[in-house]
């Protein structure tokens, strides 16, 4: 038991405070826009069975958001892009260079990462182990000639749980048995390990509690000044306008509008999303 207050007596951030055990100054953290060179760039993607072709780039250093309606098509974009689903057509260049993606293994040879908005169905094996988890995604960092290293997975996986401060009694403990924000950390380590630059966030703050939800924004902004181009899909539209460096709004599976600097704001997203 922290304290107990009268609803007229406390703001949201104070609220905020008392559950993560710290001063927040703000909601979502600021961080310098360093936004480089293009890392991807996206020329009429086509999801299987749509009409609408989908065009959009994305830089080093770039949070570029998603937003839109539930059924517009964003999550289902970025499956046929990652080729989680088929497409039906388009051309993907990743640093300028055109790259044949058919399965996501092409993807990830090609630096791309995806964090699917279903961490334990589809980003995670949560009867495994922590370590297992991470280094699932590269395994031939632990692999010497034929013979798979554990002492490589380890020290793998100790370098993540201490970078990204997850939580867990041990390595060895199931990915099952952690906090869904520590389970997400799991995910994005996974990715990380994979030396992935291209990294689609596909609502990577669902379900998880305030204190998780601000340390996920934290690294989002430590991967970008790290050069990495971020995707990020979010049903939450203030997470959208707080963590975005533009944003792309989408509606009938198509892209409706595209928003940057002192335009991001939810009158103009709602806009076009209606």
């Amino acid at each position: 038991m922290i304290d107990t207050r009268n609803v007229k007596g406390i703001t949201r951030d104070e609220v905020v405070e008392m559950m993560v055990g710290r001063e927040v100054s703000q909601t979502y953290p600021k961080r310098e826009h360093n936004i480089g060179d293009e890392v991807l760039r996206v020329e009429n993607l086509r999801q299987k069975g749509k009409d609408a072709k989908v065009n959009f780039t994305l830089h080093s250093g770039e949070v570029l958001g998603i937003a839109g309606l539930v059924g517009s098509g964003r999550t289902e974009t970025m499956r046929a892009l990652f080729a989680v689903d088929y497409s039906s057509g388009g051309d993907v260049f990743v640093k300028g260079k055109k790259v044949n993606i058919h399965s996501p293994k092409n993807a990830k040879k090609s630096g791309i990462a995806f964090l699917t908005e279903d961490r334990k169905k589809q980003g995670l094996a949560v009867e495994y182990s922590v370590k297992n988890n991470i280094v699932m995604a590269n395994l031939e960092k632990c692999m010497s000639g034929l013979f798979f290293m554990p002492g490589k997975e380890n020290t793998i996986a100790d370098t993540y749980i201490e970078a990204i401060k997850i939580r867990t009694p041990s390595r060895n403990k199931k990915v099952v048995q952690l906090s869904g924000g520590n389970q997400q950390k799991v995910v994005v380590s996974k990715w990380l390990n994979a030396e992935s630059d291209i990294i689609i966030m596909d609502e990577p703050t669902r379900g998880i509690d305030v204190g998780a939800k601000l340390e996920i924004y934290e690294l989002m902004n430590k991967m970008a000044r790290e050069g990495k181009g971020i995707i990020f899909i979010s049903s939450e539209l203030p997470e959208v306008l707080g963590m975005s460096d533009r944003v792309m709004v989408m509606k009938d599976n198509a892209i409706v509008g595209e928003l940057s600097g002192a335009d991001i704001n939810a009158v103009n997203v709602m806009k076009y999303a209606l």
